[in-house]
């Protein structure tokens, strides 16, 4: 049995990423634990009133475990609740590590936040599980069916299509969109056989070429938007992090803009 975690931010049946996590739970039978952190941050430990705050913000969060079981019963699915107290990154890394994916709201981008320093982007690099990320404004197909893969041969996106192998091999469409680089002949290891690999598991793909550019994020959302796609596959910053987020690139790009959900691995 597969196990998915969703990190419930809110408390709601028709919260995005609660929607697309119990709905992608039933449709791979996963065993699926809610969790809730409480998070502590280090300057509010100096406030008197920061201990009873957290006390309090804990009895109410654990309140919810019967609205969770209830939500497990209504999607058919096996369930736990758990509210973990402490910092809200690390747990979030290292709880997640022997699940299949975790499941996450995506922030709307609040434009005068430094970049690469919200909470998503930091577990991302805290070597996280894969993350589902839902937008938080997001309103669609919560079956995953029709799935959009970004390939470039890196590691981050090799692990990001094993993570959503389960999806793939029940989707209705797969396209995979290759934009991988030829490496020095005799310098550079081979490239990975993903076509044949995705055979191997029963995953029949729609496959094309695609062209690197400044633009390469504009341009996954657009193809994603062309084939009505309910899910993008890719890496997370699959070149060097500080080009990333300083230059900018198509990680950053599409986190910002997305419309869709994305399973992302780094």
């Amino acid at each position: 049995m597969l196990d998915l975690i969703i990190n419930v931010e809110r408390m709601e049946d028709d919260a995005p990423s609660n929607v697309v996590g119990m709905a992608t739970a039933s449709r791979l039978g996963a065993f699926v634990t809610g969790m809730h952190v409480v998070a502590v941050y280090p300057p509010i430990m100096t406030m008197p009133e920061a201990m009873a705050l957290l006390d309090t913000e804990e009895r109410a969060a654990q309140a919810h475990g019967g609205w969770w079981q209830a939500l497990c019963e209504r999607y058919g699915v096996q369930g736990e609740w758990e509210v973990i107290r402490g910092s809200y990154v690390p747990i979030l890394a290292k709880r997640s590590r022997l699940a299949q994916f975790i499941v996450t709201d995506l922030p709307v981008k609040n434009p005068d936040s430094p970049i690469g320093f919200d909470n998503i982007t930091r577990a991302l690099f805290g070597d996280a599980a894969p993350m589902l990320l839902v937008p938080e404004t997001w309103q669609g197909v919560a079956a995953l069916e029709r799935i959009l893969i970004a390939w470039n041969g890196s590691g981050e996106a090799a692990d990001a299509v094993k993570a959503a192998l389960p999806l793939l091999q029940r989707a209705s469409k797969v396209r995979v969109l290759d934009g991988e680089r030829a490496g020095l002949p005799g310098l550079a290891p081979p490239a990975l056989s993903l076509r044949a690999w995705l055979a191997r598991q029963g995953v029949t793909v729609e496959w094309e070429h695609f062209d690197d550019s400044p633009n390469t994020g504009k341009a996954l959302l657009d193809e994603a938007r062309a084939m009505d796609a309910h899910l993008l596959v890719m890496g997370a910053w699959g070149r060097s992090r500080l080009s990333e987020l300083v230059l900018g690139g198509a990680t950053r790009y599409v986190l910002d803009h997305t419309h869709l959900p994305l399973l992302m691995a780094h």
